[in-house]
């Protein structure tokens, strides 16, 4: 990639890692923060998981040129375009079935986490397991929050142990490879 903008994609990836640790760490908590809205104002909380489409979008462009800045931007634009328009679709679609009466503010909230969930998920088989790993947790999340009134701090303690066996497994396997 020829000019400043391969120069800092090259930069990037020589911090890959980083660049895939703070991007998730911020996903995951702006997806708590959600959780939380979806807890305590289910009506507010769908136009929240709309604008998480986009973030999510952004994310995934960020995660994929750190990782492999060989990437045409024309491709990788292509395809997160299309996978994060296909779920923001799908998210107005909800709405509509709100509008219409078809589903209440929180069961809005639980399809609409469960969306991303999913969404997330696919993303990831594509770009990171990290990011797979995150939206397997806001599919869960979905589930509990459906069986399990008071699930807030099921969900974030469960979330910190997903991080800390992360952060073990990439610590303990980074001690194992060879350093250059």
């Amino acid at each position: 990639m020829p000019g400043k903008l391969g120069e800092l994609v090259t930069s990037f990836s020589k911090r890959k890692t980083l660049v895939e640790d703070i991007i998730l760490l911020f996903l995951l908590a702006l997806c708590l923060l959600g959780m939380a809205i979806t807890n305590f104002s289910p009506a507010r909380s769908y136009r929240y998981w709309l604008v998480m489409t986009a973030v999510f979008w952004v994310g995934g462009m960020i995660i994929v040129w750190s990782k492999r800045p060989e990437h045409r931007l024309r491709a990788v634009l292509l395809v997160q375009t299309v996978h994060w328009l296909a779920t923001a679709v799908t998210v107005i679609g909800v709405f509509l079935l709100l509008e219409a009466g078809r589903l209440n503010y929180e069961t809005t909230a639980l399809v609409l986490l469960l969306v991303l969930g999913l969404a997330v998920f696919l993303d990831g088989y594509r770009i990171s397991w990290r990011l797979s790993l995150l939206g397997a947790m806001l599919g869960f999340s979905a589930i509990v929050a459906a069986l399990i009134e008071q699930y807030m701090w099921i969900i974030a303690l469960g979330t910190l142990a997903v991080l800390a066996v992360v952060v073990l497994w990439e610590y303990f396997a980074g001690r194992r490879t060879p350093s250059e």
